[in-house]
């Protein structure tokens, strides 16, 4: 173990993050034969492979994904000495980076980011917008600490294994459908109404799986007219007249980009809707920071 030291690991945690020794080095402000350096020693020391070089870029092994779940152990214990030492100044300290799902992340998230950076101000904080299984990957290759997503029941989507997940609120869908048109007016939308309309499909994976399951449940086959990951692309494509479309989140104003207006309707079903939860890595040791923004989610988001 005297062969190993703390700096080997955080070059192989950057590394392996930011796929390249020579984004390592920018980022810790050392030189790049200093970080190639250091991970051929570690790789000497542990008589492994931890990565599969190219000229694209660095690669973890298997070997090496351990190597980098145990570093990380390894330093968050660290973080967890110094938060330990610096709890007679009552502050939060150190970097968290969080991960949410897109269509989430504009109109939960801020609210939330403002909340913790008030009662945390030394906590360096950053966030990243993604697909829900790209989400799981980052977190399992902690390149993010706490990962806020759907709680998706589809068979299309992997089961989150080796994580805890803790609700935070669940998000019925609704239908937005164009001012003037066929569904804009009138008592609960039903799947049946909608289903003989053109759809917008919002597509960001499982989220299509997700919507086009409500019409299976329900023995409907949906008129897909467009299909489009971006959750202001389904709002314009309504508000120009061209479909309706199911989501789940809601934002204040009923205008797209274009300041076109479209109509929000309730939807008749039998649903909870969809959950939204705040996941991290169950064998992972918490630390304060990571703890405190949980609670400031639980507070906010209701």
């Amino acid at each position: 173990m005297t062969d190993v030291s703390l700096r080997q690991l955080e070059y192989l945690m950057a590394v392996a993050r930011l796929g390249s020794v020579t984004a390592a080095a920018r980022e810790l402000f050392v030189s790049q034969s200093a970080v190639s350096t250091a991970l051929t020693d570690l790789e000497s020391a542990l008589g492994i492979t931890l990565f599969v070089r190219s000229r694209k870029g660095m690669r973890l092994t298997a070997s090496g994904q351990r190597a980098v779940t145990a570093a990380d152990n390894v330093l968050s214990s660290l973080d967890q000495l110094w938060e330990s030492a610096s709890r007679e100044r009552e502050e939060v300290e150190g970097t968290l980076t969080i991960g949410c799902y897109a269509t989430i992340a504009p109109i939960l998230l801020p609210k939330v980011i403002a909340e913790f950076s008030h009662r945390h101000p030394r906590v360096q904080l950053s966030f990243v917008e993604a697909a829900h299984e790209t989400l799981l990957d980052d977190l399992l290759n902690t390149r993010i600490d706490l990962a806020i997503t759907y709680h998706y029941e589809l068979d299309s989507v992997r089961t989150a294994t080796g994580m805890t997940a803790q609700s935070l609120r669940s998000d019925p869908p609704y239908v937005l459908t164009p001012v003037g048109g066929a569904l804009s007016t009138g008592d609960e939308l039903s799947l049946a109404d909608l289903a003989s309309e053109p759809l917008i499909l919002f597509d960001l994976p499982p989220g299509g799986d997700y919507f086009l399951g409500l019409f299976a449940k329900a023995g409907l086959t949906p008129n897909v007219r467009f299909r489009t990951t971006s959750f202001e692309m389904v709002r314009a494509l309504v508000a120009r007249g061209l479909g309706s479309a199911l989501l789940t989140q809601r934002t204040v104003l009923e205008r797209s980009y274009e300041d076109l207006p479209y109509v929000t309707r309730e939807l008749d079903i039998r649903s909870e809707g969809l959950g939204i939860e705040i996941i991290q890595l169950t064998d992972r040791k918490p630390v304060r920071r990571t703890q405190a923004f949980i609670d400031v989610c639980r507070e906010v988001v209701v």
